[in-house]
């Protein structure tokens, strides 16, 4: 059996190097200009060798956090605890901890493993949770149950859309939209720029069970604050 914690510390690598993979595959993009030894291709050339190392230095990483398992298949065969589905609400959209006395938040992030452990995390507290793994998933989502979601955790890396787009498609649907921005790499002049729309805080990856109840805590008991006044 595979120690949870274990899983958590792989959990949070990978999904460093995804991060580091997609500022490759970015500046791969730019290669362009070495074609005509510019001084900015050059430059491009060199971020993109450090991206390497640091991508490299990440697997070399993962590999030694998962010398301890006997059978890398068990990381793919693992699932955590899943309400059946006589707990779940009549809904076409999978609520966990449906009952729960706590708000409803929903989680947009492309990492399965960071959604299911999140979601633990959370439903032990009482939050009910719904999740989306790609932005035009999570906004159909949102449209149909925006009167009911109290928080939006939303990742910045995401397929087709950044964080920043569905953050204006967000507010698009209900511009009071509480959304608190949670990942491992961000472009901070857009991360300013959703904080000055009204974005409710930045949750660094990878993150503890603590930090994320408290920033979770404080993005809900903030827009109840600004209610009362």
């Amino acid at each position: 059996m595979i120690d949870p914690e274990e899983i958590r510390r792989l959990c949070a690598t990978v999904n460093d190097l995804n991060n580091l993979l997609q500022i490759i595959g970015k500046t791969s993009q730019s290669l362009r200009p070495l074609c005509e030894a510019s001084s900015d291709g050059i430059k491009n050339y060199t971020f993109l060798k450090m991206s390497i190392e640091r991508a490299e230095a990440v697997a070399a990483q993962l590999t030694s956090h998962m010398g301890g398992i006997a059978d890398v298949s068990e990381i793919v065969t693992f699932q955590p605890k899943m309400p059946t589905s006589q707990t779940l609400r009549n809904t076409k959209f999978q609520i966990i901890n449906p009952t729960g006395p706590r708000e409803l938040i929903l989680m947009i992030d492309d990492e399965q493993l960071i959604c299911e452990f999140a979601g633990e995390m959370l439903t032990k507290q009482g939050y009910r949770m719904v999740w989306a793994h790609e932005p035009f998933r999570a906004l159909e989502i949102y449209k149909e149950l925006k009167d009911e979601i109290g928080l939006v955790i939303l990742d910045f890396t995401l397929p087709m859309m950044d964080g920043s787009e569905v953050f204006d498609e967000l507010r698009q649907i209900k511009p009071e939209v509480t959304v608190m921005l949670s990942s491992g790499f961000a472009e901070q002049d857009k991360v300013r720029a959703m904080l000055a729309k009204g974005l409710r805080g930045f949750l660094p990856k990878p993150y503890t069970e603590e930090k994320l109840l408290t920033q979770v805590r404080l993005a809900l008991d903030s827009l109840k604050t600004e209610k009362r006044g």
